[in-house]
């Protein structure tokens, strides 16, 4: 099943699936998504996120950061940060990895630009790969 929803791009969206995958493509207002068994890619987002997967991987690449969380068990989580981003990023894992380095179980933060918005990313075997071109503090 394949199914296509268009929404004016400030709108607030609030999607839940079982089984099937969720790609949102810019909208810019708040989101929810949760999945079972279904990744999540959330692209040009501008407004405040919070992903829940059971199963599936989670890809964030937001056109500008708000606050964010991010919940997985069994999914990986590939976060790509806007330029110039003031982001607050705590990852949490019981046996996931922070850019490819040794898996654990603990946190990290980092802090990049001016950290105003806070990300949170928890994994319960899951890894987070961060890529960003702002400089970390």
């Amino acid at each position: 099943m394949h199914l296509v929803v268009k929404v004016p791009r400030g709108s607030e969206l609030e999607v839940s699936a079982v089984g099937a995958p969720v790609k949102v493509t810019g909208v810019t207002g708040s989101m929810e998504v949760s999945t079972v068994n279904g990744d999540v890619s959330l692209l040009g987002s501008r407004g405040r996120l919070e992903v829940t997967t059971v199963g599936g991987s989670v890809e964030l690449r937001p056109d500008d950061i708000d606050n964010t969380e991010v919940s997985t068990v069994s999914g990986n989580v590939k976060l790509k940060l806007p330029r110039d981003a003031g982001a607050r990023v705590e990852f949490s894992s019981v046996g996931g990895r922070f850019n490819g380095g040794g898996g654990s179980m603990g946190s990290i933060e980092r802090r990049y630009g001016d950290g105003e918005h806070p990300v949170e990313i928890s994994t319960v075997n899951g890894s987070l790969d961060l890529q960003s071109d702002s400089a970390m503090n």
